[in-house]
């Protein structure tokens, strides 16, 4: 039987679980196990390119309050382009991310991992990107998100004030009662525009 869910690691799926399960629960399934992996592990399998561009990262950050958001590699050899997100406790400056590419740049050129010419990338994620990460929750502690939180009855997007994450749990202000959402349940976050 062919893999039916083709680019999701085999480390979150086996072909038993895909087709015990509905769309939602495998979806929260996979979600689930994201978070409890490493960085090594969420950003492709050891060895992969993305995998080798998360430990040159570690060794950056290691001395900073940085934590690295996501990391993407698109394109064939010789076009390729390393789209890094990062951020910081405290947020990230436009120079933290100038001094932050050109480490990179240089480790990623003298270990020639990549092949040709490569355009590399290094951003903040920006509040119009989603949250994936506990400690961008708590960054972004005082906002307003939306939140699409998945219940037994259905998903349902929740909108109020963010007053912090604690072990996993997202403590969201929503008109003017405190709701306690396990970030394992939901499957969409974003900062609420002004706009």
């Amino acid at each position: 039987m062919d893999y039916p869910f083709e680019g999701i690691p085999e480390l979150f799926l086996s072909q038993e679980s895909v087709h015990e399960c509905s769309v939602p629960t495998l979806y929260m399934a996979i979600k689930e196990q994201i978070a409890n992996t490493t960085d090594s592990e969420r950003f492709g399998r050891p060895g992969s390119l993305e995998s080798r561009i998360m430990s040159f990262l570690d060794e950056i950050i290691s001395r900073e309050d940085w934590f690295i958001v996501d990391v993407s590699v698109r394109g064939g050899k010789g076009s390729r382009v390393v789209e890094v997100y990062m951020d910081g406790d405290e947020g990230i400056s436009i120079t933290d991310m100038a001094k932050l590419s050109r480490e990179l740049s240089f480790l990623l050129d003298a270990e020639d991992i990549i092949k040709g010419k490569y355009l590399l990338n290094v951003s903040s994620p920006g509040d119009e990107r989603a949250l994936l990460l506990e400690r961008q929750y708590q960054r972004h502690t005082g906002k307003t998100l939306e939140v699409l939180v998945n219940r037994e009855e259905g998903p349902i997007w929740l909108e109020g004030e963010n007053l912090g994450v604690n072990d996993g749990v997202l403590t969201l202000k929503v008109a003017s009662l405190s709701q306690e959402i396990p970030l394992n349940g939901i499957s969409k976050a974003r900062i609420k525009l002004p706009w």
